[in-house]
């Protein structure tokens, strides 16, 4: 059952503040907030003066629309839905904002964030130093950790070491490429490699037998389980490993951008107390 609360008068005061003290751009393409506001979020909006946070109360956010659970197109092919599509289109409604998304392919999303192409990144993207080094991150909204799928019929692979002589894909330039390479370069694993532009062709070809297995965020292989329960099985979680610390999630802003980021941050704060946040979580995984 959802939980609840009263956004207080001080949560609210403090991202007026956050939103009426910062001014920004944004660029191109369009799609709208929810037009269905759950009671406490129109609440948080109708006290909240966005003044001059963006041009023309815009925020305009890079997304690589391929990645399910967290976005990808309807079966119509125009609307973009899942949990990152949710969640910022209640941050939208928090701050009374209209939400334009950029679909953007994953190797350039940072550098389309940097050249201000948008003024966001809310992508699944995983908090890490390096990348902290070129961009800031909101508090972070949700915990991932590495995860093994195979077909059902499949038999189990029960540690990462049982990769060892599969073929196995992954998606390109994520902390799944990074952790694959890190096991094969310290002689852990010795399997042949398949590396994918989006993870829905892995996940295709995971089905047709051309590869044995998928290495990927535990919040992505949450989703296609939900979905396809009958096709996949979640063989491996890291989360099993002793001393394994968890990922996390957050909303990627250009360096230096604290105003926005802060008024991220108390928008986040308000789906947290108004238990929207979790509700999101819930839809999805």
């Amino acid at each position: 059952m959802k939980k609840t609360r009263i956004i207080t008068l001080a949560a609210l005061t403090i991202i007026c503040i956050l939103l009426t003290s910062f001014a920004g751009c944004a660029v191109e393409t369009s799609s709208s907030a929810n037009e269905t506001v759950p009671p406490e979020t129109t609440e948080a909006a109708l006290n909240i003066e966005v003044g001059g946070l963006l041009e023309d109360g815009i925020l305009q956010v890079g997304q690589e629309v391929g990645y399910p659970p967290f976005e990808y197109y309807a079966t119509d092919g125009e609307t973009i839905v899942g949990f990152d599509a949710d969640l910022i289109n209640a941050i939208g409604d928090v701050l009374d904002i209209e939400i334009k998304t950029i679909d953007t392919g994953w190797d350039g999303i940072f550098s389309g964030l940097d050249s201000n192409r948008y003024d966001v990144v809310c992508s699944a993207v995983t908090i890490n130093a390096e990348r902290k080094e070129t961009m800031d991150f909101t508090q972070p909204y949700i915990e991932n950790w590495q995860a093994i799928v195979v077909k059902k019929s499949s038999a189990p692979i029960t540690s990462v070491e049982g990769l060892d002589g599969l073929k196995v894909g992954y998606q390109g330039s994520t902390t799944s490429d990074e952790y694959l390479a890190d096991l094969m370069n310290t002689n852990v694993l010795d399997c042949e490699t398949s590396s994918y532009d989006k993870i829905l062709q892995a996940f295709d070809d995971l089905k047709l037998g051309r590869i044995d297995a998928i290495l990927c965020d535990s919040t992505v292989a949450d989703g296609y389980l939900s979905r396809e329960p009958e096709e996949y099985n979640i063989s491996w979680n890291q989360s099993s490993e002793e001393g394994a610390e968890a990922e996390t999630f957050g909303i990627a802003v250009k360096k230096g951008n604290t105003q926005l980021q802060e008024a991220l941050d108390a928008a986040i704060d308000v789906l947290k107390e108004n238990g929207k946040l979790d509700e999101i979580k819930n839809e999805w995984f």
